[in-house]
């Protein structure tokens, strides 16, 4: 086992390896993006946080073996990869193309106290899957992703929003799992509420796990445990008025004036492996 794989293990992510394929297919991506931001391809519902971030849920135009507009995805990449997942997993799913600009994060009219309180204090942290539903916002397992692939492409620096994780905090929900789930088939670990065992769990790790910025140097990627607790920090670097992505008129903004890092969460053709796979 590699010491890359041995972070993954022990801290719950590692950065990967980059390499000129990677390189070619981030530029493809980029030219992309530009091209869905011209032609106004995008939800008015994906600008949150008053504006300050783009979610841009399955944005990315990528196929189901993560090639961009004939760009093959990396192959390097890739062969880090599969030898743990390459055969669990389904496909590449249509990556998410999340964008920070300076300001992050403002409160949305629609946003309480309280979850923008959260949003600045401990950075939305969740683990990825958990579904917020009903307004209640009652937490089920919906999305059974085998891993988070990151891949920066622009502005990755330490005070543009950076990653946030908490090392080691994969290890307690991966093991509140296990013992809520034990013995469910896929439909019934679907249904099952584990709010109140995943905020007792979010609890623990604030005051047992440390947490780590995460921000890449010449866009070199990286790769989360599917169990680990993460965020996004604030954009604390000097504001410059000319990047501030503006409040009403969203569609002048050039994309690539902000931070942007693009998600791979791929499912696992076995819904439970979610569970079971250390």
């Amino acid at each position: 086992m590699t010491l890359i794989w041995k972070n993954f293990i022990e801290n719950g992510w590692c950065f990967l390896d980059n390499d000129i394929e990677n390189c070619r297919w981030i530029e493809a991506a980029k030219a992309n993006i530009r091209n869905k931001f011209r032609q106004k391809e995008y939800s008015d519902s994906d600008f949150r946080s008053g504006a300050s971030w783009f979610a841009g849920i399955n944005f990315l135009d990528n196929g189901i073996g993560g090639d961009v507009d004939g760009i093959s995805f990396s192959s390097v990449l890739w062969s880090q990869i599969s030898g743990n997942f390459g055969v669990k997993i389904k496909y590449w799913d249509a990556a998410q193309v999340s964008i920070c600009w300076q300001g992050y994060p403002r409160k949305d009219p629609s946003e309480s106290e309280k979850s923008f309180k959260y949003r600045l204090k401990k950075y939305s942290s969740h683990v990825d899957g958990l579904i917020p539903i009903g307004s209640s916002k009652r937490r089920f397992a919906k999305e059974f992703h085998a891993f988070i692939l990151g891949i920066p492409i622009t502005n990755s620096r330490v005070d543009s929003a950076p990653l946030m994780v908490w090392e080691g905090s994969h290890k307690i929900f991966r093991n509140m799992f296990r013992k809520a789930f034990a013995g469910l088939s896929g439909n019934e670990v679907s249904n099952l509420d584990v709010t109140e065992i995943y905020q007792e769990c979010r609890r623990k790790v604030f005051t047992t796990c440390p947490v780590k910025k995460v921000f890449s140097h010449n866009n070199q990627p990286y790769i989360l445990d599917r169990h680990l607790l993460h965020g996004m920090g604030s954009w604390s670097a000097p504001i410059n008025g000319s990047l501030l992505q503006p409040r009403n008129n969203l569609f002048r903004i050039n994309p690539m004036s902000g931070r942007i890092v693009i998600y791979f969460r791929p499912a696992y053709k076995n819904p439970l492996d979610w569970i079971t796979q250390n």
